[in-house]
Order: structure tokens, then C-alpha cells, then sequence
């Protein structure tokens, strides 16, 4: 099977690039089709991935082998234990409890071994994702990650820059509460709020109402945020530097000390270094890059099924590993591992 990658531009459209791919610092200067790849503290010195051939296609089985017969995965995952986990939420809750920080996200990862089957073959379960979900992913080698996520970093078409705040988290059944719950609500205000200070050194930003996304099993409170560029092309590494991360996915204030203290804290519990990372594409002219969330990633046999969760004043324990169970739990429904 040829290594590949792919991003989902709109419902039924799909952007692949088939490999080998080259590595580059900067996006290509002819203009022509690259994925942007990176680890979440943008350590990849080259994270424009260009492949040997790119295409459009509605069903990724393209991708596959044998006509996209190659066999569906299947995945002995091994359960969590929230030892280390609450050491460092406690850690965390003192720190927002000491004013120093108003939000974290610490992520951790699910494991599971890797029986039969090939992960790639996951591509069959994007096709059939709701529409509110952004399916991307890539395999290179033996290793590999395919997920379908509901935020996007941020968009950049014909000068316009387009980006949005989604925090705030609720499960089904507690939908009618969740618009009025004031924990919720700040999370998510917090989030918004940093992005309009971000963007308006650019440009008047245009800030819509918040409203919520409805995912299914899942519901979360969403705010759409957009400024124009103006003349000129934007450097793209740039503004990638500057929107990553949002306190979506990880910490307010950010500081140098507090992201550095993120990526410890999922080194400590196993979390591939891609996990919440940009990853996107630009292609004629139009860059989308995502948040890089909801996936299973795979290195041989093993298998990571990472979820985060935000910290704020007034958080508990016990909601938030319900929260980060009930993200995984989504996961696993939608790609049927």
C-alpha cells in the first residue's frame, strides 16, 4: 500500500495526495498542493509534506488496496487507570486555584494492540461521517493516524482569515441544561475571547453569536470568528505559530512555561506527539488546517486513542473523566473499533 494522505475540503470531497512525499520548511512557491503536518509543539522543522501525485475523489477507498477490500482492524484496547491522570489534574486545579493559570487541557491516550487488519482501512468509516466532522489523516510506513474533527484551526481563501472557538462539552442527555451551565459557558467564553484579542491586530474581526454543535452523542458550544488579511499572501508557518494552540487544546495564559508544561504532562502519559497538532492542506489557493482531534494513531502493532479535556475554575474530577470517556467512547463508534 502507497503511503498517503488526505483532508476533507467539503461534504463528499476529499483532497488525497498519494506518496513518496518531500519534506520542506515552507509551503511550495509554484503554488502547487501540500499537506501541513506537525507535532503539537511544532518541533517538525519541515512540516510541508508534497506528494508525487494529489487528486479529489468522494470515497477515500480509493486509498486502499485491492479496491479497497484490505480488512477493517481489529484493536484489543486496555482500559485506563486515572492514578497518574489525577496526580496531574490535581497539579492543574492548583495552579487555576493560585490565579496562574484560568484554563489547561491535558490530554491522555487509551492503548490497545493492534490483532489483525490493517488501521488504514479506517478511511472506509470517514466516508461515512456526519458532515459537522472534518475527516483527515495519513499512513507513512507502519505508522499512521485517521480521524474526523470538528474544529478547524482555521481557514485562509482570497485574503480572509476564518477561524473558530469550540469549548464547552456536554453529553446527550444533559442538552437542555448545557446552554445555562455557567462552567460550560466560561470555558467556552475563554477560548472566544482569546481569539478576538489574537485577530485584532490583523483586522476588524467579525464575531458571530455563540451557538452549539451538535454532534450527536455529543454537543459542544461553538463560536465562528473571521478577519481579512488584506493585500499580499499571509505567511502561513506564521500564522500557524500564532493560533496554535488555542486554550481549546491548551493553556491561558499561554506562556512558554505552560505549554512546555502541557507537552511534559503528555509525555508522562503516553500521548503521540501528533495529537491535537495543525494538520491541513493548502491547494489552489484555499489553506484549511485543523485541529488534529477525535483520531486513532498506530505505530506497528500499537494503537493510541487519545482524548483532552479542558481544566477551569470549578472543575471535578469525576466530570471531566466522564468527559475525556465520553470523547474516546465517540471515537470508537464512528471509526466501528
Amino acid at each position: 500500500m502507497e503511503d498517503f494522505a488526505f483532508v476533507k475540503l467539503a461534504p463528499q470531497r476529499y483532497l488525497c495526495g498519494v506518496g513518496p512525499f518531500r519534506t520542506s520548511a515552507n509551503p511550495p512557491a509554484d503554488g502547487a498542493t501540500a499537506f501541513y503536518r506537525n507535532n503539537f509543539d511544532l518541533s517538525d522543522p519541515e512540516p510541508w509534506k508534497i506528494p508525487a501525485r494529489v487528486f479529489e475523489t468522494a470515497d477515500l477507498r480509493i486509498l486502499l488496496s485491492e479496491n479497497g477490500a484490505t480488512p477493517l482492524p481489529e484493536i484489543a484496547w486496555s482500559g485506563l487507570g486515572d492514578g497518574d491522570v489525577r496526580s496531574i489534574f490535581d497539579a492543574i486545579l492548583g495552579q487555576i486555584e493560585r490565579g496562574e493559570l484560568k484554563k489547561s487541557v491535558p490530554v491522555l491516550a487509551e492503548r490497545g494492540i493492534l490483532h489483525r487488519g490493517e488501521p488504514a482501512a479506517l478511511v472506509k468509516a470517514i466516508i461515512a461521517a456526519p458532515e459537522t466532522l472534518w475527516g483527515y489523516g495519513y499512513r507513512e510506513g507502519g505508522a499512521g493516524m485517521i480521524g474526523a474533527t470538528p474544529e478547524q484551526l482555521f481557514t485562509v481563501k482570497e485574503g480572509v482569515l476564518e477561524t473558530m472557538a469550540l469549548a464547552g462539552t456536554a453529553p446527550r442527555h444533559e442538552v437542555d441544561d448545557f446552554p445555562t451551565d455557567p462552567k460550560e459557558i466560561r470555558e467556552h467564553e475563554l477560548v472566544a475571547d482569546y481569539l478576538e484579542e489574537l485577530l485584532t491586530p490583523l483586522g476588524e474581526v467579525a464575531r458571530e453569536e455563540r451557538t452549539l454543535m451538535d454532534l450527536g452523542s455529543i454537543v459542544h458550544f461553538l463560536t465562528r470568528l473571521r478577519v481579512n488579511l488584506g493585500e499580499g499572501d499571509p505567511n502561513l508557518n506564521e500564522l500557524v505559530k500564532s493560533l496554535h494552540p488555542t486554550p481549546a487544546l491548551g493553556a491561558c495564559p499561554r506562556g512558554d512555561g505552560a505549554l512546555r508544561q502541557l507537552v511534559d504532562y503528555r509525555d508522562q502519559l503516553g500521548v503521540p506527539p501528533e495529537f491535537g497538532a495543525p494538520f491541513g492542506a493548502i491547494h489552489e489557493g484555499f489553506f484549511q488546517v485543523l485541529v488534529a482531534i477525535r483520531n486513532v494513531s498506530w505505530n506497528g502493532r500499537d494503537v493510541f486513542l487519545p482524548s483532552g479535556v479542558g481544566l477551569v475554575e470549578g472543575s471535578r474530577f469525576d466530570r471531566e473523566w466522564r468527559e475525556l470517556a465520553l470523547k474516546r467512547n465517540s471515537v470508537k463508534s464512528l471509526l466501528g473499533v
